[in-house]
């Protein structure tokens, strides 16, 4: 990837320090020919490839592949008989425009999202990362089965089934279109009728998408909780009685005893390591001190299940971060058809999915993701312990950019608890970029403490340099 990756990372560090960032900037222009090794997968539908844009915002964009293109076109010219504007990627780009990046905008743009499935589809990498963007950013989502729902699960990998599993389906049998589109037409209007009325009355669409993704989660799935009675209190004295607390590695291996043959159905073996490690850091977060979370207490783990003020199962919220984490690994990954776009967008997102999307990125192992996902924290203008843990945590981090990101989202939350590590960055940090950016930082909190840290700092520098023109 040569220097491009460090130049989108200053640049999208210096956003946080200008009022109207201009991402649009940043990305790269290239022929739609042109794809570098990681954005066309080996494995990926590469027909795909082929595929082209508009660039206007619709109520609607449908995910699609290639080989599904004229199930495509006649659901799209029946949507638009019926007054849904539709966006594909089918017409409309110039060579010389990123069209993978417009696709992603489109996702974050529309209003609905409409994933055509097939096994095609579920083969396809550019559709498995666009259902996965617009899961993140919370899209509301209409899975269309065009095939028998068995056949497109069969092969489903099991990140795309975690996403889908929770939502209603619609099928779109090709011999009977009629039918399955006279059903799911009025889901897709009363949707855009309820987002017209919450836009009207300043209401958050998400919110009420939220409580719909409820509703679908209530439903009886192996993919949802089996253990619906088992809240965090109620695990905890099942397995650790009286006790106060455990060490965060004795408690991934309890979990993982406990709910043994759950995790088998749902999850290959590699991916319960990597989900068990990913848990025990997010678990971890909600302990005060963030340079010794290495235990988890009953406290802790009832914040890590409470979303939004609900407290959940313990299974429920696990299967609800797994829904993230998968989504996330196709989002951000290098072989990502979305992922630019989407680390330059999440940032204007608010949801509760996407801030704890955001704070999992910081410890992604692109030093790249990790710098960007922390200027996108601070620009959500969440300020739970959770995110100001996980941003204190860039102050150590062994890439210079990531602690300078970490230094200008902190500044920029205004993170009082922050400025011990900020004060000791300014004074000790061998890069001047970094040491410069936790001035700015600091100078953006302000206070007593940090007015008087700084004054006599300067002051012992001065004497210093005194004492060295003396010598």
């Amino acid at each position: 990837m040569g220097s491009k990756p460090s130049t989108r990372r200053h640049e999208t560090l210096n956003t946080i320090k200008r009022t109207q960032p201009n991402t649009q900037s940043t990305r790269n222009v290239k022929s739609e020919n042109t794809f570098s090794p990681h954005e066309v997968p080996e494995n990926s539908d590469k027909s795909d490839v082929k595929r082209q844009d508009s660039v206007s915002c619709r109520d609607l964009m449908i995910s699609y592949s290639h080989q599904d293109k004229e199930m495509m076109a006649k659901l799209k010219e029946n949507l638009e008989i019926n007054g849904i504007s539709v966006w594909v990627d089918v017409v409309g780009l110039g060579a010389g425009v990123d069209f993978l990046s417009k696709i992603g905008q489109a996702i974050l743009d529309a209003k609905l999202f409409v994933s055509l499935l097939s096994t095609s589809t579920v083969k396809s990498k550019y559709c498995q990362d666009e259902v996965a963007l617009a899961y993140i950013s919370k899209k509301a989502m209409f899975p269309v089965a065009i095939q028998p729902k068995e056949e497109i699960y069969a092969i489903m990998d099991t990140g795309m089934k975690l996403q889908l599993a929770s939502l209603e389906w619609t099928t779109l049998d090709p011999d009977n279109f009629d039918e399955g589109f006279q059903e799911l037409l009025p889901k897709l209007k009363a949707e855009l009728e309820d987002q017209e009325k919450e836009v009207k009355l300043g209401h958050k669409v998400t919110e009420r998408l939220k409580e719909r993704q409820k509703k679908f989660q209530r439903q009886k799935s192996i993919y949802i909780d089996p253990h619906l009675s088992e809240h965090p209190t109620v695990y905890w004295k099942k397995i650790y009685k009286d006790q106060e607390s455990v060490e965060l590695d004795q408690f991934a291996e309890d979990f993982q005893k406990y709910y043994k043959d759950d995790l088998n159905k749902i999850y290959p073996s590699e991916d319960q390591t990597w989900l068990i490690n990913n848990l025990k850091e997010e678990v971890s977060m909600s302990v005060q001190d963030s340079d010794t979370a290495e235990i988890i207490t009953p406290e802790s783990l009832t914040d890590f299940c409470t979303v939004d003020g609900e407290e959940q199962a313990l299974w429920q919220r696990v299967t609800s971060y797994a829904q993230d984490m998968y989504a996330m690994k196709d989002v951000f990954a290098m072989d990502s058809s979305v992922r630019v776009d989407a680390i330059e967008n999440l940032g204007k997102y608010q949801s509760a999915s996407v801030i704890e999307s955001l704070r999992d990125l910081l410890r992604n192992q692109d030093s790249n993701i990790r710098a960007v996902a922390a200027v996108s924290l601070a620009k959500t203008g969440n300020q739970d312990k959770s995110t100001i843990n996980a941003l204190l945590k860039c102050l150590r981090d062994k890439d210079r950019l990531v602690r300078e990101a970490g230094c200008l989202a902190l500044g920029h939350m205004k993170a009082k608890m922050a400025v011990p590590k900020l004060l000791h960055l300014w004074r000790n940090d061998f890069i001047s970029h970094v040491r410069e950016a936790a001035q700015a930082a600091l100078l953006q909190i302000g206070g007593e403490k940090v007015d008087k840290a700084m004054h006599i700092t300067k002051v012992l520098a001065e004497e210093i340099r005194l004492l060295t023109e003396e010598n």
